[in-house]
């Protein structure tokens, strides 16, 4: 090869690696979004648990008292609907369900345990999520 004829880089490379570099950015962008969209779904997946979580200790806390009797579902300090905080709506609803054990199993007593459900349900993305917590609350003598 004679050095005196190469001019330089041809038209061929510079559109070579124009193609390697486009891919390349389109790939980081690519993961980019994907880890952006991944991380909001765990934020709002973590802040539907903690309502979750915040409710049925709330629920705890106030005794067995507050609980509603055989063949009511509601607990009336705790309506379904979205979750105020702050004095401002959040994106998350909340639905709280109470039933008897003994609805369950016809050989417990009635009016000793209660299982309470709260079921918080949100958007993310396209998606209806939600999250369910259960517990039992043992009345004590």
């Amino acid at each position: 090869m004679d050095i005196k004829k190469a001019n330089g880089i041809a038209g061929v490379d510079i559109v070579i690696s124009v193609i390697i570099i486009t891919i390349f950015i389109a790939v980081i962008a690519v993961l980019t979004f994907n880890i952006q969209r991944n991380n909001e779904e765990i934020k709002r997946k973590s802040e539907a648990t903690s309502y979750a979580i915040n409710i049925i200790e709330d629920i705890k806390r106030k005794g067995f008292s507050i609980l509603p009797k055989v063949g009511q579902n509601t607990i009336a300090d705790y309506p379904d609907g979205y979750i105020n905080e702050n004095g401002s709506s959040t994106p998350y609803y909340q639905e709280i369900r109470v039933e008897d054990y003994s609805e369950q199993d016809n050989t417990k007593e009635a009016e000793v345990i209660k299982i309470v459900t709260v079921n918080i349900s949100y958007k993310s993305g396209n998606n209806d999520e939600n999250v369910k917590i259960s517990t039992a609350i043992i009345k004590e003598d």
